[in-house]
């Protein structure tokens, strides 16, 4: 198998200002993942869930272990464009509609204006929100947001998509959908990170 993601005893310490640990928020974490799986990371609030995806993402720094995404380092910034990432909480600009919001995300990654309106076409359908592509993102249900916020992370095709909680506070009929777009990426060769409690 082709090896995506792996850690090996990978553990993080958080400091005090005068450099005691203070909590042990990942302790000799070892797991594999492969190209076109989806992986799920479950444990209750507060078990290292987030850490470890921010770990995977190079946004924070191992105290011990290894960790390689993509086969490199995660803070190799060439394989950024790569990845896809959904935060738990779902930042976006409110006075944008989903389109206009997917074209800035778009442009951000410096895709050509014809595949990025193929690709922003293509999403708002994928996710459901073709026909609440115009309306203002501030007006959007927080299931709605999520599924925008999907969309967002795919914009740039990546291999590999990091989730945070994609169905955090949604109803079970939103929480299917957002399940039905993640069995969605896998058939289409995408690799799943996400996390869960």
């Amino acid at each position: 198998m082709d090896e995506i993601i792996e850690t090996i005893d990978l553990s993080k310490d958080f400091k005090d200002f005068w450099g005691r640990v203070k909590a042990r928020a990942l302790d000799k974490l070892n797991i594999k993942v492969n190209r076109g799986e989806i992986y799920g990371l479950l444990g209750p609030n507060g078990s290292g869930k987030t850490t470890t995806m921010k770990l995977l993402l190079g946004l924070l720094f191992p105290t011990s272990g290894k960790v390689k995404v993509l086969k490199s380092s995660p803070r190799n910034v060439t394989n950024k464009r790569y990845i896809g990432f959904l935060p738990e909480e779902t930042y976006l600009y409110p006075y944008q509609n989903g389109e206009e919001a997917l074209y800035f995300y778009g442009r951000l990654f410096g895709i050509p204006g014809n595949v990025c309106k193929k690709r922003v076409n293509d999403l708002l359908e994928m996710v459901g929100l073709n026909n609440a592509r115009k309306r203002p993102l501030k007006e959007y249900s927080k299931g709605m947001a999520r599924r925008i916020g999907i969309a967002q992370a795919l914009i740039n095709d990546p291999v590999l998509i990091f989730l945070d909680e994609p169905t955090s506070g949604l109803d079970p009929i939103g929480t299917r959908e957002v399940k039905d777009i993640i069995l969605q990426l896998k058939q289409h060769g995408k690799t799943v990170f996400m996390c869960s409690h």
